[in-house]
């Protein structure tokens, strides 16, 4: 009876040991999940190595992560508190969303893209007789979902005297891209990485643009990382961790690309083999942050008339109260 009382002690002292080791202060004992939104493209990175090498947990994060196809859907899952953090979403509609929510999120990081590692670029088949923007009047143009890519695409072309309206735009998923150009289904394809590397790496495809993004500002701080305000000043020992896993992350991919890299293949589907020479971004960690150059970015994108008015980036990087 002794022997079987103490048993039973035992298995209450270590129930009792492992929630006091698991608890958050904030929410009667029980983890709070981070509910973390990503697209299976190379801006997920940061999220794929975080939970790859356990980084979330290191930090005692429980990271609920959803994948989604666009990154309008992702802001859209923002706003409607399905998720609180983006690691990694373009910069365009993250400012389309503080123009109507002002103050919803904070930007605590962002890429340096430059040209050398080009993210995008327009490819056709090899045997395509493009040769370079000026030749996609009356063609064909498949890209991503999303305002991003179309309008910034369309600045391209503009800037190539080439009329956006003369070219017809086809949204696609990254999973249908390649074989829609393979296909002839479209003439050429605006693409992201990794399906730019799948497409360079596996021949029959050639490239005939530099990268879009970095034509328009280099280095250029495309991508940002936004967590809500909100979820902030409600949970801070949560919001500070999961910053603190992708800090982590973003380190990790600096130190070590060739592991970061490899980090691609389950989340976006890449062969192995291919996996390692895709470009990934440069991206910053808290206190890198460059302030003038993501002001430029924004000028950039009101002169363009992609946004009507410029946002200050100081409100967007303002910590918390």
């Amino acid at each position: 009876m002794k022997k079987k009382l103490l048993l039973v002690l035992t298995a209450c002292l270590a129930t009792t040991a492992f929630f006091a080791c698991n608890k958050s202060p904030e929410v009667g004992g029980v983890l709070t999940p981070v509910k973390i939104a990503y697209q299976p493209i190379v801006f997920g990175v940061p999220l794929f190595v975080a939970e790859q090498e356990g980084l979330f947990k290191k930090h005692g994060v429980v990271a609920d992560s959803k994948s989604f196809t666009s990154a309008n859907d992702m802001i859209n899952a923002l706003v409607a508190g399905e998720v609180v953090i983006v690691p990694g979403a373009p910069l365009v509609p993250v400012l389309s969303l503080e123009s109507k929510y002002p103050g919803k999120f904070r930007v605590f990081a962002h890429s340096v893209m430059t040209s050398d590692k080009p993210f995008d670029r327009i490819i056709v088949k090899e045997d395509s007789s493009l040769k370079s923007a000026a030749d996609l009047a009356g063609k064909r143009l498949a890209l991503i979902p999303g305002t991003t890519a179309l309008n910034t695409i369309k600045a391209f072309l503009k800037k190539n005297n080439v009329s956006p309206d003369a070219v017809n735009f086809v949204q696609l998923a990254p999973p249908a891209q390649l074989s829609a150009l393979a296909s002839g289904a479209v003439e050429a394809l605006y693409a992201y990485e990794p399906t730019l590397t799948v497409a360079l790496s596996k021949g029959g495809f050639r490239a005939i643009s530099p990268s879009i993004y970095c034509s328009m500002l280099e280095p250029c701080p495309l991508v940002v990382s936004i967590i809500d305000r909100d979820f902030e000043r409600k949970h801070p020992k949560e919001a500070a961790a999961a910053i603190g896993a992708i800090n982590d992350a973003v380190t990790l991919m600096k130190k070590d690309p060739a592991k970061a890299s490899e980090s691609l293949v389950p989340y976006t589907k890449i062969d192995a083999g291919i996996a390692h020479k895709v470009s990934l971004q440069n991206m910053t960690v808290t206190g890198e942050m460059n302030v003038p150059n993501l002001q430029q970015f924004i000028n950039i994108l009101v002169d363009i008339g992609e946004l009507q008015s410029a946002i200050s980036a100081d409100k967007l990087l303002a910590p918390t109260q």
